[in-house]
């Protein structure tokens, strides 16, 4: 006769338990932090102004925090893009005095990579520092990117780009 039989109460009074359990769980919500993303392009080498950082809430732990004192994007970081770690240095890619002139770069190359450059017609040699690299746009046909040089090689590494005469060596 199993109309006789007593129903699983106990069993019953654990899973209503485990369902209001859970759903406290996920009321009780998770912590929130202010974490730093990019209102405008930022071009790698260039410092971070406060205009160009807006402040969103996050979960607490899902990212870590930048140290955003003195900050200068050491590549470049996209309108709505989080601000990591990894895209800000606190260093400037340049030298102080030294100036960014256009030279056609490999695609290897990335902010922050050493070159040497020398000049076919004019003998010169001089090394330099990769500022930024050609854009990756669908109508970008440049392959030209900015080189930070020392101040007495400037003009000579700039009208060497323009003519042609120029030839950049990556530093392995």
């Amino acid at each position: 006769m199993f109309w006789l039989t007593r129903p699983p109460y106990i069993r019953w009074a654990v899973a209503a338990a485990i369902v209001v359990a859970a759903l406290l769980w996920d009321l009780r919500g998770s912590v929130q932090i202010l974490y730093p993303f990019a209102s405008t392009a930022i071009a790698a080498g260039t410092p971070i102004s406060d205009s160009q950082v807006v402040w969103r809430s996050i979960p607490e732990g899902a990212m870590e925090v930048p140290d955003l004192t003195d900050p200068i994007a050491s590549r470049d970081v996209a309108a709505g893009e989080p601000i990591v770690p990894s895209a800000v240095s606190g260093v400037s890619l340049i030298p102080d005095g030294w100036w960014s002139v256009p030279v056609p770069l490999p695609s290897v190359a990335v902010p922050g990579t050493r070159v040497r450059l020398v000049g076919i017609e004019t003998s010169f040699e001089t090394d330099g520092i990769v500022v930024s690299v050609a854009g990756d746009e669908l109508l970008s046909f440049s392959d030209s990117g900015l080189v930070a040089v020392p101040p007495a090689y400037a003009a000579v590494v700039a009208i060497a780009s323009r003519d042609g005469t120029l030839i950049v060596l990556l530093d392995p």
